[in-house]
């Protein structure tokens, strides 16, 4: 029998000890989550959602002795346990007198308090076991010990303490769902059976929404129930609201109260149907409870439907039927094109194809739409009515990051929020770009990746080129910009301005700008350059002429070939007298004439040869420019920007070739070598071989990247070669031609 007995203590030691190690993993997981906190009857006297470090440190060391403890109690000696248990008591007791103890912290003192009272009782110590069982219940009123995991006499013995200190509490209400709150601790929802509660007097009250709350006082004797039955007088009032379709929400004075659902009850569809409305599309009575007394405005919203408000005056606490309300289906069109085109569209957050796209049967009301390409994107807000048929063209523009303020020194560094503020409200006013603002956390750990900080990218950090650019074109990637804007504050400019380093993707150094924080109605200095796009064409005549002086006209020192002169029958030699009438006395009055007309304009011109006049109408066309090596009006870095645009967003054509070579000579104005090299060898590529800027121009500037790099066989080949290509130029279609260029250069 002795035997048998120990035999059963030690199987429910084992399953017992199971399921501590169970709650001890889930105490150790409540305090981050608050559902769990939520549904417990009594809260801890600590959050759980703070518990200070110092407080973790406690509990930490407390689960560790109950592991241990734990340990002791399943082994031969379990009356070494106790005093592990009683150490722990003296940790947890001591927490809770000063309400410190958080709740997962009063589970773990409500199992030692069950096991250290087990092990008092196996001992033979019955009065030790009494009085721990009585501190576990009077901290615990409904804590159980069940036969089939502890000895049935311990659980007799348990239950024994438990009558002389517990007696029931059972409360019910009309309506019933009432909150029962048990001198402000929160006990239970009506209506329920008779709950465990320690004996004593209790202020008992019973509260829920649109009622008023009632209050009892009760005295719980040891094994008496105590019974509380509350009519609750209600104070407001609820509206039942019938919808078609169903998933409407209401809204009551601007707040979300209930969203309509279910099915109409089929004895209504006759009377629906007589309505209007389909009984299969109808929803069931929802209820919005609580609703004042007073006027109220009532909303009915539903995504793709046209909202409908109305006004309701409560003039009791009463139930309502409101007008059942059929909603009008609200879609609408929307026709998108961009420069470029094939921009994939994303709205809302849902891609939508790419342009030029139709999308029909999108819901009126609101939406963000993003038009993005590889060269940048469009993005814009729009509203779209019921029924509307919205056309957009959606320019695709480069994205500029603006990553933020740096200050020089330590003196600037509290005008650095100021600074930012003034940066960006002058940002706001830019147009041809879009301005974005990165994390700078981002910005900075894709930056350390490289083993760079923010300032590195400034000039006056001086840093390696090859790095900045590798560091740029990592950035664009990153950020999905092409772009970026650097504020930089110094102590003796804190009053007045901000030294701002504009960097394009693929750039080794930036542009810097002064922009004035005082004058915040002017566009200074960079915030100016920055939508001013600049332009790489202009008309072209193909006549190239020269000023003699003491000479009638201009006299034609040659013509474009294949350009609107040769096509017009101009020839080198002849005299221009006069265009549109105006007598011509230089080469700089004829440039601004066709200056001022656009491309397939007619250009009228008297032509003189050998005394002999004639009426020529030439029509004119347009050539491309090249960028300017060395100009202190040019922006460099925007420029870039616009050029990678037209290289992204046009790849393989003969003006994405034409931005590749002035990519080239941005770069060759940089001092980046390498970059121009690779710039000028794709677009000698791409460049059709012809008279003019083309092929042979990006050879020759090849040539000139090859022979400062110290590669002077490769330079020789390529300079023949750009001189192989009859009537190649550069700077423009009437410029120097290729040839004579290639004849000057050291060893041609």
């Amino acid at each position: 029998m002795l035997d048998h007995r120990k035999h059963e203590e030690s199987r429910l030691r084992r399953v017992h000890r199971r399921r501590l190690c169970i709650v001890a993993w889930a105490f150790t997981l409540i305090s981050s989550m608050p559902e769990a906190r939520d549904c417990a009857a009594q809260p801890s006297s600590a959050s759980d959602s703070v518990v200070p470090e110092s407080i973790q440190a406690e509990m930490q060391s407390a689960q560790e002795l109950l592991t241990h403890a734990t340990v002791e109690f399943e082994g031969p000696s379990q009356s070494r346990s106790i005093v592990l248990f009683d150490r722990i008591v003296e940790k947890l007791e001591g927490l809770k007198r000063q309400e410190q103890l958080p709740l997962h912290g009063e589970e773990i003192l409500a199992q030692v308090y069950d096991l250290q009272g087990r092990a008092y009782f196996n001992i033979g110590l019955q009065e030790k076991t009494a009085q721990v069982f009585r501190r576990l219940i009077q901290m615990k009123p409904q804590y159980t010990l069940h036969k089939d995991q502890v000895s049935p006499k311990i659980v007799a013995f348990f239950n024994s303490v438990k009558k002389e200190l517990v007696g029931y509490l059972a409360v019910s209400s009309k309506p019933p769902g009432a909150r029962v709150a048990l001198d402000g601790t929160f006990l239970s929802i009506t209506d329920f059976f008779p709950i465990e509660v320690l004996a004593g007097d209790y202020s008992v009250e019973i509260s829920r929404e649109g009622y008023q709350t009632e209050s009892r006082n009760v005295s719980i004797a040891p094994r008496i129930t105590e019974t509380v039955e509350v009519a609750l007088t209600r104070t407001a009032a609820s509206g039942f609201f019938v919808t078609q379709p169903t998933g409407v929400e209401i809204w009551i004075d601007g707040a979300l109260r209930v969203v309509t659902g279910g099915s109409l009850h089929p004895a209504a569809h006759e009377e629906f149907k007589a309505l209007g409305f389909d009984p299969a599309q109808t929803s069931a009575r929802t209820e919005a409870p609580n609703i004042l007394l007073g006027p109220h405005t009532i909303e009915f919203r539903k995504r793709c439907f046209e909202s409908i408000q109305t006004s309701f005056d409560v003039e009791e606490a009463k139930d309502y039927d409101i007008e059942p309300v059929r909603l009008q289906e609200s879609l609408a069109s929307l026709r998108l094109v961009s420069d470029p085109p094939g921009a994939k569209i994303i709205l809302d957050g849902e891609p939508k194809g790419a342009t030029p796209a139709y999308l029909d049967g999108l819901c009126s009301g609101s939406h963000n739409l993003e038009v993005r390409h590889a060269a940048g994107k469009f993005v814009q807000e729009i509203i779209l009515a019921r029924n509307e048929e919205l056309s957009l063209d959606c320019p695709i523009r480069p994205s500029l990051a603006f990553l933020g303020v740096l200050a020089e020194s330590f003196a600037a560094e509290r005008y650095l929020t100021e600074a930012d503020t003034r940066v960006g409200i002058k940002l706001a006013e830019v147009r041809s770009l879009n301005i974005v603002r990165p994390p700078i956390e981002r910005v900075n750990q894709a930056l350390r990746s490289e083993g760079l900080t923010l300032a590195d990218l400034l000039p006056k950090a001086g840093g390696d080129p090859e790095r900045v650019r590798k560091a740029t074109e990592m950035l664009s990637a990153a950020l999905d910009v092409q772009g970026f804007l650097i504020a930089a504050l110094s102590e003796q400019q804190i009053l007045r301005n901000v030294t701002l380093s504009l960097l394009a993707a693929g750039s080794s150094l930036a542009d810097t700008r002064e922009a004035s924080l005082v004058d915040t109605d002017s566009k200074a200095g960079i915030i100016e350059d920055l939508d001013h796009l600049a332009s790489l064409s202009r008309t072209w005549s193909g006549l190239i002429t020269i000023d003699v002086k003491h000479q009638r006209g201009l006299p034609v020192l040659r013509v474009g070939q294949g350009g609107p002169a040769e096509r017009a029958g101009i020839r080198a030699g002849e005299i221009l007298i006069s265009a549109d009438g105006k007598t011509l006395a230089s080469t700089h009055e004829l440039l601004e004439l066709v200056a001022a007309k656009k491309p397939d304009a007619a250009l009228r011109l008297i032509v003189e040869q050998s005394g002999t006049s004639r009426v020529v109408e030439l029509t004119l066309g347009m050539t491309p420019v090249e960028v300017a090596l060395n100009d202190q009006g040019i922006l460099y870095n925007r420029l870039m920007l616009d050029l990678r645009q037209e290289l992204d967003g046009r790849p393989g054509t003969e003006s994405a070739a034409f931005a590749r070579l002035n990519l080239g000579l941005c770069a060759l104005h940089f001092g980046d070598l390498a970059a121009a090299h690779e710039h000028f060898l794709a677009a000698a590529r791409d460049l059709p071989r012809r008279p003019g800027l083309g092929r042979g121009t990006a050879l020759y500037h090849l040539g000139v990247v090859l022979e400062r790099l110290g590669y002077s066989k490769e330079a020789l080949e390529s300079y023949r070669a750009a001189a192989a290509v009859e009537g190649a130029t550069v700077i423009d279609n009437d410029g120097p031609l290729v040839k004579d260029l290639v004849s000057e250069a050291p060893g041609a």
